[in-house]
């Protein structure tokens, strides 16, 4: 797959699967989750990303928006998904701005004393023009798959907040990881994925517990997971997320260079890279080639992070 076809698997998986199913078991991430459909988080991502929180996404780009989203917007829906699902960025703050947007905030988001200053009769017309308004602006899912809204959406009390970063959970230091947050964000693609097998989402989530300044090898790897040190090779050529799921930090048990972007060995036309790589992050190699010390293998799965965990019990695509 192309890196277009990827990037548009990983947000069709995040907004229709990911997303409402956080919402629906309540996930602490957000204090409160104002929608449940998966249109209605296409809609406030798309929103705030291709609209920038001041325009609906379909005045500039056509619908479907699966079909229509460049690269770079993309990119952008699933960073404001993730932080989404990190608590980084407020659902009901983003909500708000999508309304707006619609001009449809006050219909959710006024206070009970201004609903109730409207005469009774005008409910029934009111309701009925919010439906269809929410039909129009569908972004992705046909009318007739449409599923009943949750009564409660349209009643919620919104009380503004302050989007703020959440203390992401304590990682052991033996794993020597810089930045958690981004290796948080980088699991999070990888549950998320939606194509990878179960199996190949295992191999990308343990070998980004190899820190810089180490390798492991394909058949450490193959031990750990009980398979074969093929099946490591070819999860290793065919890795969506490089660099930031690092192959290159997997080498031949013979402490040889291995593979790298589908060549095999020295000789191949990648392989001065994948050295360079590994000795900017510290690893040494002695004149013959063959890297020097022990491989990694205290591998780790990270399922003591809150958020990876839950995703993680998602049924595998």
């Amino acid at each position: 797959m192309s890196d277009h076809e990827n990037l548009l698997a990983e947000w069709k998986t995040l907004y229709s699967e990911t997303l409402p199913a956080l919402a629906r078991s309540r996930d602490p991430a957000q204090p409160k989750w104002p929608v449940t459909l998966d249109h209605c988080f296409a809609r406030i991502i798309l929103d705030n990303t291709v609209g920038k929180g001041q325009r609906q996404w379909d005045k500039l780009i056509a619908k479907p928006a699966i079909r229509n989203m460049d690269e770079q917007q993309l990119r952008d829906a699933i960073d404001l998904g993730l932080h989404i699902i990190a608590g980084k960025a407020d659902l009901c703050q983003l909500d708000e701005l999508s309304l707006q947007c619609r001009g449809k905030n006050e219909g959710k988001y006024a206070s009970k004393s201004s609903r109730q200053s409207k005469p009774e009769e005008d409910m029934p017309t009111r309701t009925g023009e919010k439906r269809s308004l929410e039909e129009r602006t569908d972004p992705e899912t046909p009318a007739k798959k449409r599923s009943k809204p949750n009564k409660n959406q349209s009643t919620l009390q919104f009380e503004p907040t302050v989007i703020a970063p959440e203390k992401t959970p304590a990682i052991s230091n033996a794993l020597e990881v810089e930045d958690v947050e981004q290796l948080q964000k980088i699991l999070l693609r990888i549950q998320g994925h939606a194509t990878l097998t179960t199996y190949r989402k295992k191999l990308y989530t343990i070998l980004l517990s190899v820190p810089k300044g180490r390798y492991t090898t394909y058949l450490a790897m193959s031990d750990y997971l009980k398979s074969s040190a093929r099946a490591v090779g070819s999860g290793m050529r065919n890795n969506p997320f490089a660099p930031d799921v690092p192959c290159h930090r997997v080498l031949a048990a013979s402490g040889e260079i291995g593979g790298f972007n589908g060549q095999w060995g020295k000789e191949g036309k990648y392989a001065s890279k994948k050295i360079e790589l590994l000795r900017n992050e510290g690893v040494m190699f002695d004149p013959k080639g063959r890297v020097v010390g022990e491989p990694f293998r205290k591998f780790h799965t990270f399922e003591d992070m809150p958020r990876i965990k839950h995703l993680a019990s998602q049924p595998a695509d």
